[in-house]
């Protein structure tokens, strides 16, 4: 027994040994390149953010009271809007003098139509950031300007303003929900190497300049280091903000480059955890020598043991559980046969239920890759031909001397301008905004104050029952069957009035649209849809197939319409960690979709 547990003692002293030395240099190799690539990662997510609140603004900008200058409207219009609310510290609306005729959280009546973005916003005719400066109140600002622009009323109609204040912390919404590590942070800089947002609020407007991380980011590289800076050591990484590279023209000016994102996080936070692994060295050693007498005991349950493994794994694949994997590993010849035969049943199983979650995942996957596609050549095409032909009749309009031409330029360009507005919507409509980040109840809340905005008819949405996480693509996939029914109301049904309505439930999820519309005829099969032309209808019908549930579709002529799709709650539409509750619930929801469907 000792020629046994010398050797292995000896060689368990020696990796402790070895791994001392080389522990702190493959840790901070490993933590830098994690914190390199967290760092890209997340100025992603901060500049999805940031474009989106721009595109909050825009949606103001472009909304009928404020292109009219109705200020009574508008101003409900933007202590309506939470997303801003919630983004930006102040949101003001200028008339085309700029003069604050609208505000919330400013001071009405404050002339900035002095103030460089303004001026350029005005004359380039897009989106502008400007620089830190003071504002009235001398508190350091940010101001994002989006112009106004409406034919009516001779073009340029003003700008809405969003507003970060320094010193309220809405700029750094985004980046304080990043976590790198246990305590570590993440801050931004500009293209000076000023501190825009930090969490320790006396380092805002502090000079970075010397801080080597910053140093390297203002270079314009990209990556993570560890540094020693005022007597700490310190991860670093740092990333450009990469507005300028997403998919929208709404921040492509000039003004929205130079930002950069960093993470920090103390190198003794960091090994912290690791520092108990002495104790656990010593701890195994010690099981090394004890091993031979836990051995005798062992052999004692070598029949018991393996059965209550098998048992015990059985309970767990009989709840759902099917990553499950027996590993006996000892016991008679015959137990470990049952082991084989029950992994490759167990194997079985979790491969039936991937195919079926795959098939329906890739199905939506190429639905919205291919709605994806279109949005961006619209956009990346139809949309950035607008801006230059914008462009381009604003520059004859300079060089023109004739009052009579010039006036044309002028009603052509207003053209141009609502035909991109068109353009940027229905890109909008191709691509759900902020599902992930809003959840479905959120968003389709918005889908119908958009659709209640554009059209001539009211939308009323209710939540009913307790909201869930299910998987994304059935969010996507339920979105998108409101998205459809709404546009078959919108092309067909003359409606004043509709009803949305989200039913969770224990055993399903139910989306319910009803109308007060001229409604029609109802097919007695769904294959007589596609001979009458109600493809969107028939679509419905698809996309709730394509999750295990159905829709039924109930309709008179003069008495409106009635949409009801449910889809009973499986391991299919949930995420793997309801998987139990999915396998409890499946008889009771097949019942609930026969139910709903017959209804």
């Amino acid at each position: 027994m000792l020629i046994t547990i010398a050797p292995v003692t000896a060689l368990l002293i020696a990796l402790s040994v070895v791994g001392f030395f080389s522990f702190t240099q493959l840790t901070r190799t490993l933590v830098e390149q994690r914190d390199s690539e967290l760092v890209q990662l997340a100025a992603q997510q901060v500049a999805g953010y940031w474009a989106d609140s721009v595109f909050f603004l825009s949606s103001v900008a472009s909304a009928e009271p404020v292109r009219l200058g109705d200020l009574e409207r508008s101003q409900l219009l933007l202590w309506g809007s939470t997303p801003l609310a919630e983004r930006f510290d102040r949101v003001s609306i200028t008339d085309a003098l700029g003069t604050v005729v609208v505000t919330m959280g400013g001071e009405l009546g404050e002339n900035l139509g002095d103030q460089p973005y303004f001026e350029r916003a005005r004359r380039l005719r897009t989106v502008v950031r400007s620089a830190v400066h003071n504002d009235a109140g001398g508190r350091p600002v940010i101001v994002v300007s989006v112009p106004i622009f409406d034919a009516r009323r001779g073009g340029f109609a003003g700008c809405v303003l969003g507003i970060w204040d320094l010193e309220q912390g809405s700029l750094g919404q985004a980046l304080a929900q990043i976590r790198v590590g246990e305590h570590g942070f993440a801050y931004l800089v500009d293209a000076s190497g000023t501190i825009l947002y930090h969490p320790s609020r006396d380092l805002i407007q502090a000079d970075a300049r010397q801080h080597p991380a910053v140093a390297a980011l203002l270079r314009g590289e990209t990556g993570a280091q560890t540094v020693t800076f005022r007597d700490r050591i310190t991860v670093v990484g740092y990333a450009p903000i990469p507005l300028r590279e997403r998919a929208s023209s709404l921040v492509g000016d000039e003004t929205w480059v130079g930002w950069g994102l960093l993470t920090s996080e103390l190198w003794d936070d960091i090994i912290a955890p690791v520092r108990p692994t002495l104790i656990v060295m010593a701890l195994l050693l010690f099981l090394v020598v004890a091993l031979p007498l836990t051995i005798v005991a062992l052999n004692s349950r070598r029949i018991v043991a393996p059965l209550q493994s098998l048992v015990t794994q059985v309970e767990r694949v009989a709840s759902g559980e099917f990553d499950s994997q027996v590993s006996v590993n000892q016991g008679p010849q015959e137990v470990r046969e049952l082991e084989l035969a029950f992994n490759a049943m167990v194997d079985q199983l979790r491969k039936y239920r991937s195919d079926i979650q795959n098939y329906v995942v890739s199905i939506l996957t190429s639905q919205e890759e291919e709605r994806k596609r279109i949005a961006r050549e619209l956009h990346d095409e139809t949309a950035q031909a607008l801006v230059v032909l914008g462009r381009r009749i604003e520059m004859a309009d300079e060089i023109t001397k004739e009052d009579e031409l010039a006036a044309e330029l002028d009603s052509l360009r207003d053209m141009v301008d609502d035909t991109l507005h068109g353009v940027r919507r229905f890109t909008s409509d191709l691509r759900p905004p902020l599902l992930e980040e809003l959840g479905l109840p959120r968003t389709l809340e918005l889908l119908g104050y958009r659709t209640e905005r554009e059209e001539a008819f009211h939308v009323n949405l209710s939540i009913v029952g307790q909201p869930r996480q299910l998987l994304p693509e059935l969010e996507l996939g339920l979105y998108r069957l409101a998205q459809e029914g709404l546009s078959n109301v919108r092309r067909h049904a003359q409606a004043t009035r509709v009803e949305v309505r989200l039913i969770y439930k224990p055993e399903a999820v139910t989306l319910e649209i009803d109308d007060d519309g001229v409604g029609f005829d109802v097919s007695a099969s769904t294959s007589d849809l596609v001979r009458t032309g109600r493809l969107g209808l028939m679509g419905i019908h698809e996309r709730a197939r394509l999750f295990g549930g159905r829709a039924t579709i109930e309709s008179e002529p003069g008495k409106g319409t009635h949409i009801c799709v449910v889809i009973p709650i499986t391991a299919i539409v949930l995420p793997a960690d309801d998987g139990a509750l999915a396998a409890e619930v499946s008889a009771s929801a097949e019942a609930e979709a026969r139910d709903g469907s017959e209804g």
